[in-house]
């Protein structure tokens, strides 16, 4: 069977404009604000929970983490770390800038536009400060989520993988070195991430980190080592590079479920041509003990056997068809075609890693050294998780899904009012500037993996820089010498 594109049809560009301008309609500043009034007496706006300065101070304390009291407290320097983790275009020396244009407002004295302070300053802060308020902003939006956003009721993350490039320094290339297929002096270092973000909220979950080469650094060692952030009734939901006998077997002993693509090992029972969507419940043995792979008391605590659910259909536009490996047996609660369905939304990770790598430009990283490459990326999904909870708030106002409005325009909105969320009114101008742009609504839509724009006005470098230089500057003496002669 083809599976429908989503239930509805990709929408004309006059649909689009009509369904923009119903919304505009209903978004309006005096609808906003009087809509946000009944969430407030109803204790469901979430941007009325974040963290003050003060308890941002006494984490700092629970942590034995000592700062004196100066301009650049722990709270200004996130503040501003958050902000330019935003604003990717902004340098050190244009965040004085702007923060010397609000001491201005607020009747402060200036500080110095040297930017030396504020760099110190972040570079004191401890990740577990940043990874804690992560962790908060999540909580937050996790525990005002309707039922309604989430997949039959039940918490569903989606998890995936990607690299971010680093300045070459030699501090960075040790830890996270470059590409063993490149030459010395012609790569970045280069940083794997592997992240959990909530289906309902979009939020980050929670993220790991390691080099991209050497062992216990791939997606799936990475991923295992949060196993125990899930919790009981939870729904993971993964590319076929997560699907194994291991980590299904370690997610069913935490009650955890596990929704992947067949991985591209292990050969799959159906046969013939997909007509229509197949479903069957396998019996999968322990696979021998490979040393490479587990310890010997990992082994040994696996079961000898789990029972996998495989699901197989075609989808419209896509030659071959898709085979679905999952541990949500029950067929009675969970159809063949609600699961096909859910592995469809796996796609919304991928979307969600954009927002971090392009929209926050998190592609490219700034910082000189390993430990603020840490602290770079941990504010970075600090600050994704804020947007996140101003995007559940507009989400919550207009009565629509979070996954509906557009994460651009929720950071631009961010950037321009977070520092005034004092009253309600500040929420509505906040939540009015974030609800004027909505994702068009494209289901069924396939794209191939091809660039149109070519980056060819430069050649390649070839070699490494310093020793180009050199060759060039002897390469034009050799050719004058003879000239002199």
């Amino acid at each position: 069977m083809i599976l429908p594109l989503r239930k509805a049809s990709v929408e004309t560009v006059e649909e689009e404009q009509e369904r923009t301008q119903k919304r505009k309609r209903l978004i309006r500043f005096d609808e906003i604000l009087k809509r946000l009034e009944r969430l407030k007496a109803l204790e469901k706006i979430r941007l009325h929970h974040l963290f003050e300065d003060e308890e941002i101070h006494q984490m700092c304390s629970t942590l034995n983490f000592e700062f004196r009291d100066r301009v650049f407290t722990p709270a200004i320097t996130l503040g501003l770390f958050v902000s330019q983790a935003l604003s990717r275009s902004d340098a050190c020396s244009t965040v004085m800038a702007n923060f010397n244009r609000e001491r201005k407002d607020n009747g402060l004295s200036p500080v110095s536009s040297d930017a030396s302070a504020y760099t110190k300053a972040r570079g004191r802060l401890p990740v577990e400060l940043i990874n804690q308020l992560s962790d908060l902003v999540r909580k937050m939006a996790h525990n005002l989520t309707p039922d309604n956003w989430k997949w039959k009721g039940l918490n569903v993350y989606l998890v995936d993988g990607f690299v971010l490039r680093a300045p070459d320094t030699l501090a960075n290339q040790k830890k996270y070195p470059q590409p063993s297929c490149q030459k010395e002096g012609l790569g970045f270092p280069q940083v794997r991430v592997v992240a959990t973000t909530s289906l309902a909220t979009g939020c980050i979950v929670h993220h790991n980190s390691s080099p991209v080469s050497g062992k216990k650094t791939g997606e799936v060692s990475l991923f295992r080592e949060k196993h125990g952030d899930f919790k009981k009734g939870d729904i993971a939901v993964a590319d076929s590079n997560f699907e194994s006998f291991h980590d299904a077997a370690l997610l069913i002993r935490r009650g955890v479920h596990m929704v992947c693509c067949i991985n591209g090992t292990r050969t799959s029972p159906f046969e013939g041509a997909c007509t229509t969507i197949e479903d069957m419940i396998v019996e999968l043995l322990k696979p021998s003990f490979d040393k490479s792979r587990f310890t010997r008391a990992e082994w040994n605590a696996l079961p000898k056997r789990i029972l996998y659910r495989l699901i197989r259909y075609q989808v419209a536009g896509c030659e071959a068809p898709i085979t679905i490996a999952t541990t949500l047996t029950d067929r009675q609660l969970y159809t063949a075609e609600e699961i096909a369905e859910l592995y469809g939304l796996r796609w919304d990770v991928e979307v969600d890693i954009r927002s971090y790598k392009s929209s926050m430009g998190m592609g490219e990283l700034r910082c000189q050294t390993p430990k603020n490459l840490d602290r770079e990326i941990a504010v970075a999904v600090l600050a994704h998780n804020l947007v996140r909870v101003l995007m559940c708030d507009t989400a919550a106002v207009l009565e629509v899904h979070p996954r509906e409005i557009s994460f651009s325009s929720a950071r631009d909105a961010w950037l321009a009012f977070h520092n005034e969320l004092e009253t309600i009114e500040d929420i509505a101008w906040m939540i009015h500037t974030t609800a004027s742009h909505f994702v068009r609504n494209r289901p069924g839509r396939t794209e191939p993996r091809a660039i149109k724009r070519r980056h060819a006005k430069y050649s390649k470098l070839k070699v490494p820089r310093p020793s180009h230089r050199c060759r060039k500057k002897i390469d034009q003496t050799s050719k004058i010498a003879p000239q002199n002669a």
